[in-house]
């Protein structure tokens, strides 16, 4: 089995971005997604630059500010010039197509500002609004891949993959359902019992009969703004401990998991392989 080590939320706060490199650096993260309208955006697309093997997602969760001044997009945003919807995401159905392919764009020109390069894939989840259409029409202006995977719903069905990657048999596992389901519970010793390391070791979503799978997790520290913004906080932390742990090392060593990005996904390539290589890790396999 192949398999994409995937970060998310990269980009929130310097903070965060500190454990998802060092969950880079110590552990088995191999692609990050990148938050392109949070405190930390500019931190991380600069330091990013020095992990070439890692490819990058573009994470549009549009939970902070636009990149654009708010007075150009005032349908996003609420009065106090962050995005409106950040609570309420049905909100996104209001706002204008125009608008949104205006701060998408500018989006992408950071990206090709700061990387020379724009992310390297995204999703899609519906085209149902104004707001995920024009999403869809940057994507498609910048080449960037859309929806690589097959993915279960949150109704527990398989939703394929875009046509165009479906034959490369891309796997990822909905784990809201699974192992991140505790996370949210009121009770801290439920919340404590989360264990990535124990997700994997026990295939709680059958993933090791698929050829290529992407799990996604939340490696980083936490910090003020995150405390107040976001339902999601213990895990984040765990997540580092866990993907940088000897005992998930060696499970991939022992299953002869072969880690791999998102590029080398797509396009048979061997960057996160060559990099361990070089890098004389264990987690190497040799063919």
């Amino acid at each position: 089995m192949k398999l994409v080590v995937r970060a998310d939320d990269f980009g929130y706060t310097k903070a965060y971005n500190d454990g998802t490199i060092k969950a880079i650096e110590d552990g088995i993260v191999n692609h990050v997604d990148i938050m392109l309208d949070t405190p930390g955006t500019l931190d991380a697309l600069e330091r990013i630059k020095s992990y070439p093997w890692i490819s990058i997602g573009w994470h549009a969760h549009f939970w902070g500010r636009p990149i654009l001044p708010p007075e150009e997009v005032p349908s996003m945003v609420d009065l106090t010039g962050k995005f409106k919807f950040r609570k309420d995401q049905k909100q996104k159905a209001t706002c204008h197509y125009d608008e949104v392919l205006r701060e998408c764009r500018a989006q992408m020109n950071l990206c090709l500002k700061i990387l020379g390069k724009v992310p390297d894939c995204a999703w899609i989840q519906t085209l149902d609004t104004d707001f995920e259409r024009a999403r869809l029409t940057v994507c498609k202006e910048f080449g960037i891949p859309i929806n690589i995977a097959d993915k279960p719903n949150r109704a527990g069905e398989l939703v394929f993959a875009n046509e165009d990657y479906r034959h490369l048999n891309i796997y990822m596992p909905n784990q809201p359902a699974t192992v991140y389901k505790v996370c949210y519970d009121n009770d801290y010793k439920i919340r404590m019992t989360y264990d990535p390391v124990r997700y994997y070791i026990n295939d709680e979503d059958a993933i090791m009969e698929k050829d290529i799978v992407i799990t996604a997790w939340h490696p980083g520290y936490l910090d003020d703004y995150i405390l107040n913004e976001s339902s999601l906080a213990e895990a984040r932390v765990i997540d580092v401990r866990a993907l940088c742990s000897n005992e998930l090392k060696q499970w991939i060593i022992d299953n002869k998991v072969e880690l791999i990005n998102t590029r080398d996904a797509l396009y048979a390539t061997q960057e996160y392989q060559n990099y361990l290589r070089y890098s004389h890790s264990p987690l190497y396999i040799e063919k």
